[in-house]
């Protein structure tokens, strides 16, 4: 099979650049678009902003505070390993988004709809560098995977449901076109943030039926170093038995398998579908 690129996690000099760089484009995110509107990014932050607009106080120093209990409970029920990361991630986040608090002045845009549309979108591909290299930033991260570890409640649904409440506590702070605006931001942040989290790493199923399933499987082994399954299928109207080809490859491969399937036969039916997820050799593992 082929070897699986982690070098976003394995090299711990690539590991903690694209951590430094996502939490830098996040806090710049934070500070520089949604604390200007009076818009609420999603998780801690986001509470942390809600708090700082009430009390001025730094909000890099609330998201440490409120990080605090969440890790204690993190230390009883989650893998050491990833709390640890996570702690150091959460930690140098809290100072960079107290130190970057005041960007938001170097930045002049003062339209609500381009600052929800742009934070947003920092704060996405911020995560995303995070998720890529197996990493979080601590927060409702950790409170997510102690629900998906102990009550076998999807992640999404948590951050969504926590997500609702910051919607709610920014419309009774601000009134509800601020509260729309934010829930904006949260949608434009999480589309980018999965998108930057799989990017290249998103697979496809794909089945070929062919006479030349045989010719057609060995190339496609051999050449793309990607197993194949064969499923014995019957055609509907003919009742001529057939094998048919089953692989799941990166979406950047399908190109060459159509190549690989009409060189062997110009007939040939092939159908692409999309893939959740996959396990196993050959494929980088999702997180979260």
């Amino acid at each position: 099979m082929s070897k699986v690129n982690t070098m976003e996690h394995d090299n711990i000099y690539v590991r903690y650049t694209l951590i430094t760089i996502g939490i830098i484009i996040q806090a710049i995110g934070v500070n520089g678009f949604l604390r200007q509107a009076h818009l609420l990014s999603g998780g801690v932050a986001g509470l942390s902003t809600a708090i700082n607009y009430v009390t001025d106080i730094n909000v890099g120093l609330i998201t440490l505070l409120i990080n605090i209990p969440i890790f204690i409970l993190g230390f009883v029920f989650l893998e050491r390993d990833f709390l640890i990361t996570s702690l150091i991630n959460m930690i140098l986040f809290s100072f960079i988004l107290g130190v970057t608090q005041n960007v938001g002045t170097l930045i002049p845009v003062d339209d609500i709809l381009l600052q929800s549309v742009y934070g947003g979108i920092l704060c996405g591909v911020g995560n995303g560098l995070v998720f890529r290299t197996k990493s979080s930033l601590g927060g409702t991260d950790i409170i997510g995977t102690i629900l998906k570890i102990k009550k076998n409640i999807p992640i999404k649904n948590t951050s969504l449901a926590l997500n609702i409440a910051i919607v709610s506590v920014s419309g009774a702070l601000f009134g509800m076109n601020l509260a729309l605006y934010t829930l904006i931001s949260m949608f434009i942040n999480a589309q980018v943030m999965s998108y930057i989290k799989d990017a290249l790493n998103d697979e496809k199923a794909v089945m070929v039926f062919s006479d030349s399933a045989e010719e057609i499987a060995g190339e496609i082994m051999e050449g793309l170093v990607r197993g194949v399954t064969f499923l014995q299928a019957e055609g509907g109207y003919t009742h001529t038995k057939k094998k048919v080809i089953y692989c799941v490859v990166l979406s950047r491969e399908i190109p060459k398998i159509k190549e690989i399937a009409l060189k062997y036969d110009k007939r040939a039916f092939i159908s692409v579908n999309e893939v959740n997820e996959v396990k196993g050799r050959g494929f980088k593992e999702k997180f979260l």
